[in-house]
């Protein structure tokens, strides 16, 4: 039966075969700077699985999304003021 100490999430960070299967990868965020993230843990022989781009920050894409489903302007910045869309 296979067996193996279960890790600290530091040391699976540090682990030489995390690193040599890639599964944490380095990317630079706009307000944090580097950070390391997981990595998918499937790959496919005819598919590129790269992460292109960090995850957004907490509502981010709030103001895009409400103006791409036909609120105006005016209507977000009054969502964004009565807390109904978070804005940083």
């Amino acid at each position: 039966m296979p067996c193996a100490k279960v890790q600290r999430i530091d040391e699976v960070l540090d682990d030489p075969q995390i690193e040599a299967r890639g599964m944490v990868l380095e990317q630079q965020h706009p307000r944090y700077g580097t950070v390391r993230l997981p990595n998918l843990p499937f790959r496919f022989s005819d598919c590129d699985t790269t992460i292109r781009e960090v995850a957004p920050d907490l509502g981010q894409h709030n103001a895009d999304v409400a103006q791409s489903l036909g609120f105006s302007a005016a209507e977000i910045d009054i969502m964004q003021t009565e807390g109904v869309l978070y804005a940083r």
